[in-house]
């Protein structure tokens, strides 16, 4: 009898303490899941009011945050320091090129390289994102590139900047994949602990082959064939380099030599360059910072400090678990690729989404019954093309730089981050490529 009663009294127990982790689960899924609904509101608010989206993000952060239980300290903590300074210097660097004219110009004199001909302009600055990335630094450096070039090059050929930018930094997505970068060296260390080597080569050529077709799809939906040949042969008289823009030159070299070659922070290398600039008085300092576009900056590093809450309550895992569960062999590729691609638009491509999703390759290929070179390559893709987000550092290196443009209005930067949002998306034609099994023909 009494055994009885301590087995009940066990029961009753068990039953009490599943009941209680029951609830516990239940009220996580529900702040997650009201995380997200916060961070679409934010964004729908913005836009509907025509307010910066980053202000309200803070105070999003600010109130959702203390009403999760935050610390004021833990919230202020979400404010990306490192993305700010990266965001800061290179507008700074690429205001004083704008201010001064050395960019317009260097673009004119590197068009004329091509002959003249506008039609390759796309196809120059695709490559010059490819190999910049490929030969060591990795996609961030060539970002940054890809970005300045963008503005001066749109407004000297006709072709749309963002185009221009996009084309660029999509080409540096493939050239990121190339064995010495340290995207590729992370995700190899990741991969060769599950016994997965072959996928390399794999991942390289078709991360080249789908930018190429994106490029040419980013190209017909900006209308880029548009763009006519000059009807005049004649070239245009370009003027030589003053002393300041050879100056202004020398510290565009000395930023791309420090962080390709000497692996140096490309933010904080451009903030250097730019004071050093700015003492050598090659622009005026009060116009530079007046043009620097602090409306972009606040608006990227307002939306990071909510996205840090959003992830650290579980808002992204919801997503990403949710749709984990549906896989098949069929669709496991497209879902993991889906799942990457969602995450990174929340957070880091190399710093959170391949630590946390290649290192499940292994397990995954083998229960589910598909190749791991599948999966891992359009991890490496949808990861990258979620940086198109402007909370992201390919979309957010394009807002700013298309802020140094005087004509740059609030109408034009709530257009582009529309634009750079659905640029992002370029991961769902990724997804069905996946879902199609391309990914799986080598």
């Amino acid at each position: 009898m009494l055994d009885r009663s301590k087995q009940f009294g066990s029961l009753l127990l068990q039953g009490h303490a599943e009941k209680k982790q029951k609830e516990a689960i239940f009220v996580s899924n529900s702040i997650a899941l009201f995380s997200l609904i916060v961070l679409v509101a934010c964004i729908a608010i913005g836009f509907a009011l025509k307010k910066n989206v980053g202000l309200i993000a803070v105070l999003a952060a600010a109130v959702f945050g203390s009403a999760a239980g935050y610390t004021d300290s833990q919230i202020i903590k979400g404010f990306s320091s490192s993305t700010f300074i990266m965001l800061l210097g290179v507008s700074l660097l690429c205001t004083i090129a704008t201010n001064n004219g050395t960019l317009e110009l260097a673009a004119k004199k590197f068009l004329r390289l091509s002959g003249g001909h506008v039609a390759i302009t796309p196809v120059i600055i695709y490559l010059i994102g490819y190999i910049v990335a490929a030969i060591g630094p990795g996609c961030v450096p060539a970002l940054g590139i890809a970005a300045a070039l963008s503005l001066p090059l749109g407004k000297s050929t006709g072709y749309n900047s963002v185009m221009l930018a996009a084309i660029g930094q999509i080409g540096s997505m493939a050239g990121r994949f190339s064995p010495i970068t340290p995207e590729s060296v992370l995700i190899y260390n990741l991969a060769s602990e599950q016994g997965i080597t072959g996928y390399q080569t794999h991942t390289l050529i078709y991360a080249t082959i789908t930018t190429i077709v994106l490029s040419i799809v980013i190209f017909l939906v900006f209308k880029g064939f548009r763009i006519k040949e000059p009807q005049s042969k004649e070239k245009e008289s370009l003027p030589a380099f003053t002393q300041k823009q050879i100056i202004t030159l020398v510290g565009f070299l000395a930023m791309i030599v420090a962080s390709a070659f000497f692996k140096r922070n490309v933010g904080l290398i451009s903030f250097a360059v730019a004071v050093v600039l700015l003492l050598l008085n090659v622009a005026d300092e009060k116009v530079v910072i007046k043009s620097v576009p602090w409306s972009t900056l606040m608006m990227v590093t307002g939306i990071g400090m909510l996205m840090n809450i959003v992830s650290d309550v579980g808002g992204v895992a919801l997503m990403s678990n949710g749709l984990a569960s549906i896989m098949t062999p069929k669709t496991a590729v497209a879902i993991q690729g889906l799942s990457a691609g969602i995450l990174s638009w929340f957070s880091s491509a190399i710093g959170v989404v391949w630590p946390t999703m290649v290192p499940t390759v292994g397990a995954i290929a083998e229960q589910v019954g598909v190749k791991p070179e599948g999966l891992i390559t359009i991890m490496c893709m949808t990861a990258s093309f979620a940086g198109f987000s402007p909370a992201s550092t390919g979309g957010s290196l394009i807002m700013a730089a298309n802020a140094t443009d005087p004509e740059f209005t609030k109408e034009k930067e709530n257009k582009l981050f529309i634009q750079m949002f659905g640029l992002s998306a370029l991961l769902l034609l990724t997804v069905l490529a996946g879902l199609l099994g391309l990914y799986n023909i080598l």
